[in-house]
């Protein structure tokens, strides 16, 4: 299947017909009065706007353009794009063009569009490139292109525009947020006061708990002589415990009743923003990880401590979309917990979440206190 053609448009500008009708009345007054020098004038000024209409006309063809974007990028951070352009005729340079490339989210404008790249000059057949610095603060993909290319040949009599069909997504990943210290502190306390049997991470592996006194019945391979040198008389062997690893697992209320709800939809972006900070801060305190949530089917991810894992993550937050018929209490519904498993429930609504069968090993979050504990990267709080 071919590439769809681009879209050409010619168009006189105001000061093109205000100058024509000069050179007419020109002309004219020529033609009464058999003047040479009005002759000469009128020849002149013809000549400058047929020459300007012929270099826009022209200036928008042969032109290449191509792009520079990256795979993904973070809600409401700048990142950087590149135009590739390339002036593709033997003969004729390229004046004067403005490239304007276009961003849209959820089939619509994005809210902050990219600044026009300009292009004074480009030799025939030179490549040349052209930067620009786009920021989407709606996470989830967002569509580049098409690119608009304007030619207005100086003075501007005319414009030539182009719409060129070169198109990319980026998936803009959830803003970056920070979880304040004291209230990570806080809710991991909260979790250790649950009532949680921890799982082995790894069958079979041991880790250093102390040493203790040598009893019968003890390996020889145990004991720590070197300690044991240090306290004449008395043997003292390395005492282990089983490797245990914790769990906890996020579950996120996306249940958006009112589509027209900004204040809902509002709390909705700022909890999935904590949840990727809040699973980050759990990878660094040794925990796994889980999530669970409407998007609006359901979706359920294992987050192991391992490199890439919170990027998986982030790239399904990036995709999650609101539901309006699957309320927090049918996702608590849904789960079965397990031994080692605690659980924090970050809700939207201000209400507390309904009694479940995991409730005793459950730290809920409210949009208050999810307020509280993050900060968001740029604000300056």
């Amino acid at each position: 299947m071919s590439a769809p053609a681009p879209r050409r448009r010619f168009r006189m500008n105001v000061r093109g017909w205000v100058f024509l009708v000069l050179v007419l009345a020109v002309g004219a007054a020529a033609l009464a009065k058999g003047n040479n020098l009005l002759f000469f004038a009128f020849a002149s000024l013809a000549g400058l706007f047929t020459i300007s209409l012929i270099l826009t006309w022209l200036g928008g063809r042969g032109i290449e353009v191509g792009r520079l974007a990256p795979d993904d990028a973070r809600a409401a951070e700048p990142f950087a794009v590149t135009l590739r352009i390339r002036n593709a005729r033997r003969l004729l340079p390229a004046f004067a063009l403005r490239f304007e490339d276009t961003i849209a989210h959820e089939g619509a404008a994005a809210r902050i569009q990219p600044p026009p790249v300009l292009l004074p000059s480009a030799r025939a057949g030179e490549r040349v490139r052209g930067s620009y610095s786009a920021v989407v603060l709606d996470r989830g993909p967002a569509r580049l292109g098409p690119v608009r290319m304007t030619v207005e040949f100086p003075p501007g009599f005319a414009t030539a525009e182009v719409t060129l069909p070169v198109e990319d997504e980026v998936l803009v990943l959830p803003r970056r947020g920070t979880l304040l210290r004291r209230a990570v502190v806080s809710m991991l306390s909260r979790v250790e006061a649950c009532d949680l049997a921890s799982v082995p991470r790894v069958a079979g592996d041991d880790e250093f708990a102390g040493v203790r006194e040598y009893r019968p019945g003890d390996s020889p391979r145990r004991i720590h002589w070197k300690m044991s040198a240090r306290v004449p008389g008395r043997l003292l062997v390395r005492e282990f415990e089983p490797s245990r690893a914790r769990r906890a697992v996020v579950l996120l209320d996306t249940c958006v009743p009112n589509p027209h709800d900004a204040r809902r939809r509002l709390r909705l972006e700022r909890a999935v923003s904590f949840c990727a900070a809040l699973v980050e801060e759990l990878l660094a305190e040794g925990y796994s990880a889980g999530f669970r949530a409407f998007g609006p089917e359901y979706v359920s991810m294992a987050i192991e401590p391992r490199r890439g894992a919170l990027r998986d993550l982030e790239a399904a937050l990036a995709l999650l979309r609101s539901t309006r018929n699957r309320p927090l209490h049918e996702l608590l519904a849904m789960q079965d917990p397990a031994a080692g498993e605690v659980y924090f429930v970050l809700r939207l609504g201000d209400e507390e979440p309904p009694p479940w069968a995991g409730a005793e090993r459950a730290v809920a979050l409210g949009p208050a206190e999810m307020r509280a504990a993050m900060r968001f990267e740029g604000d300056g709080e």
